[in-house]
């Protein structure tokens, strides 16, 4: 069926409602924007209603404006117009199907509203979630986190100088905490020689000369020809907050450069963040 024009329900209170005044004079304002006028069209019974013809707004066109929205709202469906073209002469009206702008942020929700039946329920199944989305950086700080560093041949015989860095500092009062550190080493040709006892610490102190954070190996254990992983704890010395608070954690070694070696280093550390006020 057409839709009934009697049934048409303006929603602003007049063709000039959301004009803006630039004067405080109630008497003699000065209009210089309009707002469009709105209209709605509601039955609780009919199915979807159609346009019944050329000249269907005829009676109304002298209300219309461009950029006017009509919105009708079936039992079946809904749709929504925005006005194109008015001409009062011919007592024509175009419309053409009506795009919301701009993108729904964090400001457009309110709280609380998100629930989880609002939540496709296949949502971590059907692509929706990328792989690998969900990293350290999306968890609260006292969370477990997890860092993979690759360290080069040429970073680790120059850590005693400059220690490599693992995992940056944290702010203002906070306080990383190590859980474990997991050195993957991949042989390529040259064994390492030299160097001295290896070690997190906290800042790039030179020399090994930080507080240590983990347990320590010797330099004799990258001294092997063969791929090993490495692994480290935490360490179990006192940590002033003068030298440890907002400090990253580094790898270094002690009393002297490792030398010759060509082989590559993948880092895994497992660490907290935590608040020390």
């Amino acid at each position: 069926m057409a839709f009934e024009i009697q049934r048409f329900v303006r929603q602003t209170n007049a063709y000039n409602a959301g004009q803006i005044a630039t004067t405080f004079n109630p008497a003699t304002p000065t209009i210089f924007e309009n707002g469009p006028a709105m209209f709605s069209y509601a039955s609780a019974t009919d199915a979807i209603a159609t346009i019944g013809g050329a000249n269907y707004f005829a009676d109304v066109v002298y209300d219309l404006a461009v950029n006017d929205i009509i919105y009708c709202v079936g039992s079946d469906s809904s749709l929504i117009y925005q006005v194109a073209t008015v001409d009062r002469d011919l007592q024509t009206v175009t419309v053409v199907s009506f795009t919301a702008s701009g993108s729904v942020g964090t400001a457009n929700i309110t709280n609380l509203a998100v629930t989880t039946a609002k939540i496709d329920n296949l949502a971590v199944t059907t692509g929706k979630i990328a792989a690998n989305a969900v990293d350290s950086s999306k968890l609260a700080l006292p969370v477990l986190q997890y860092a993979a560093v690759a360290i080069t041949a040429a970073q680790f015989n120059g850590m005693y100088a400059t220690p490599k860095l693992l995992v940056a500092a944290g702010g203002a009062n906070t306080l990383i905490v190590l859980e474990e550190i997991v050195l993957a080493m991949t042989y390529v040709s040259a064994n390492y020689a030299a160097g001295g006892v290896a070690a997190v610490q906290y800042d790039s102190t030179a020399n090994g000369a930080g507080v240590i954070a983990s347990t320590t190996l010797s330099a004799a254990t990258f001294q092997a020809a063969a791929s090993t992983a490495f692994n480290m704890n935490a360490g179990v010395v006192p940590l002033p907050f003068t030298t440890t608070v907002n400090k990253g954690l580094y790898l270094s070694n002690i009393t002297g450069a490792f030398t010759t070696g060509d082989s590559t280093f993948v880092a895994h550390i497992w660490y907290r963040v935590i608040p020390t006020v």
